[in-house]
């Protein structure tokens, strides 16, 4: 299976037996249409995924009800991919006018071409709006993908386990209280209960994001000294890895 880090922020892109999967997809230079008052984030490369890549894309999964994570104009895109999600999810595409197929997974295994993925509860205050996702290959490899908050609980309880984690750790705050993003050590911590060997950062460079809300956002560093420290750590954009 190889993962890869398909833009600057956190798109990602797996492949296994040429099948592509897309998590949470904006392919695009900006993320709103317009100057976006409330909320933009603008990029100068769409994506770092090949033409080869992007023509092998089958499925797409959204793990969020929200704009950097459910990007219209890239679904759009590929009018032919299974959309795998939430019931919440579901329902807005729905609303969209969305004509692609749209499947809800849950925690019981469901399987995505050569993938075996099973969804559970993101942490507080993202555990009833989105997932968590543990994706597996035929071989037992796993991957633990969280775009926000980590649901410790949620991994001790299943017992989850992953050789791969994607996981946020710049912290990020709403009025310095209600946290968005991890930090390193929750990073770190996360990555021990999952007994994951790499840690590959989604929700990159937060201070990237512009507009009316960031007046409330607090953010915090990326550590890649002390994360290196206790495990082998990926994240610029087009990493990626094998397993």
């Amino acid at each position: 299976m190889e993962v890869k880090k398909a833009d600057d922020y956190q798109t990602w892109f797996l492949e296994e037996e040429n099948h592509g999967i897309l998590i949470d997809p904006w392919l695009d230079n900006k993320l709103v249409d317009g100057k976006g008052f409330l909320l933009q984030r603008e990029k100068e490369i769409k994506s770092h995924l090949s033409e080869a890549e992007l023509n092998i894309i089958k499925s797409i999964i959204i793990t969020a009800p929200f704009e950097d994570h459910l990007h219209l104009n890239t679904i759009a895109m590929f009018p032919e991919a299974k959309i795998y999600t939430t019931l919440q999810v579901k329902k807005i595409l729905q609303r969209k006018k969305i004509q692609n197929e749209i499947n809800v997974i849950s925690n019981k295994e469901t399987l995505i071409g050569p993938f075996f993925i099973e969804s559970y509860k993101a942490g507080f205050p993202y555990n009833t709006a989105a997932i968590s996702l543990l994706i597996k290959n035929k071989h037992n490899k796993s991957v633990f993908h969280e775009g926000h908050v980590a649901n410790l609980n949620e991994i001790k309880k299943f017992n989850l386990k992953a050789d791969v984690a994607i996981l946020t750790s710049e912290e990020v705050k709403f009025l310095g209280i209600l946290t968005l993003g991890m930090n390193n050590t929750k990073a770190l911590k996360t990555c021990n209960l999952l007994g994951a060997k790499e840690l590959m950062i989604t929700g990159s460079k937060p201070s990237k994001t512009k507009g009316f809300i960031t007046n409330f956002l607090s953010m915090g560093e990326f550590d890649k000294a002390l994360l290196q420290e206790n495990i082998k750590v990926h994240y610029e954009a087009g990493s990626y890895v094998q397993i």
